[in-house]
């Protein structure tokens, strides 16, 4: 029986408006630069964890599920356990998830904390994805490239998919949990390119905010839980992303011990049907 309320009201920080109808796009690189560039919107966040008890998240449409995973995995700060062990249990896991014929695994990860070394390692605080879908795919190819197999996964034959891999470590998540929108209330004409970057050419893409959009969060996530969650998909029957940040759960505990997380992305490799 889920023991948590049914939802949450906080605040989601979004790109201004005043950047839908810009031909430039913003740079958030900064604490001070995501000040300027972002505005907070009081919002509905649901309780996940309820449409995971009726069978009712699904990467494909929603963009998201909950799974249960045991890691063999100890030290989270441990870069060659995690490269080596973990990369391995998470490949297996998204294998077996979405059947998918193959996954590649990117070249980085995150373990998150509330005062990093690097803003990047923080916790998101605004929504955004990962990635630009306007440029997103010439990056999956050129994973498949420089792994020596493109001429396997030509891009007219094969569709692919990138995916978030995202674990509490240390603990249970208390406060800063994960949101994330229902990626079926998603509009295309909402996400717009923003540069990560203070110089240079780096692109991902954030959502507008959108009255229409539905929110999501797991509380109180457990070391033995992982969150994944749709970064892009070419398959045009399937939903194409599922934009994420971090936000104040009202409910947690005034001494709620801060949030530590690790997050791993694959590319999943799919057989196009061709019609």
């Amino acid at each position: 029986m889920n023991e948590y309320p049914d939802y949450v009201k906080s605040q989601i920080a979004f790109i201004n408006d005043e950047w839908r109808d810009r031909v430039e796009s913003p740079r958030i690189y900064s604490r001070e630069s995501r000040r300027a560039n972002t505005s907070r919107r009081e919002v509905t966040i649901h309780n996940a964890r309820l449409r995971d008890e009726v069978g009712d998240l699904d990467l494909d449409e929603c963009g998201f599920v909950l799974v249960n995973h045991e890691t063999g995995v100890t030290d989270f700060r441990d870069k060659e356990m995690v490269l080596g062990d973990y990369f391995a249990e998470m490949r297996a896991l998204i294998l077996e998830l979405t059947g998918a014929h193959d996954a590649f695994s990117f070249p980085f990860y995150q373990v998150r904390s509330k005062e990093p070394e690097h803003f990047f390692d923080a916790y998101s605080l605004y929504m955004h994805c990962d990635f630009s879908p306007d440029t997103w795919l010439k990056f999956a190819q050129s994973i498949v490239k420089d792994s020596g197999r493109g001429k396997e996964y030509p891009p007219e034959e094969w569709d692919f998919a990138f995916y978030n891999l995202w674990r509490p470590v240390g603990g249970t998540v208390q406060q800063n949990p994960l949101v994330l929108i229902d990626a079926s209330t998603v509009e295309r004409d909402d996400i717009i390119n923003y540069q990560p970057v203070k110089n240079g050419r780096g692109q991902a893409a954030l959502p507008l905010f959108n009255d229409r959009q539905r929110y999501y969060y797991v509380p109180r996530m457990q070391t033995d839980e992982v969150l994944i969650f749709k970064q892009l998909d070419s398959r045009t029957d399937k939903s194409l992303v599922c934009p994420h940040t971090s936000f104040v759960d009202p409910t947690a505990p005034a001494d709620a011990v801060a949030r530590e997380s690790i997050d791993v992305r694959f590319m999943c490799v799919y057989p196009r049907v061709l019609s």
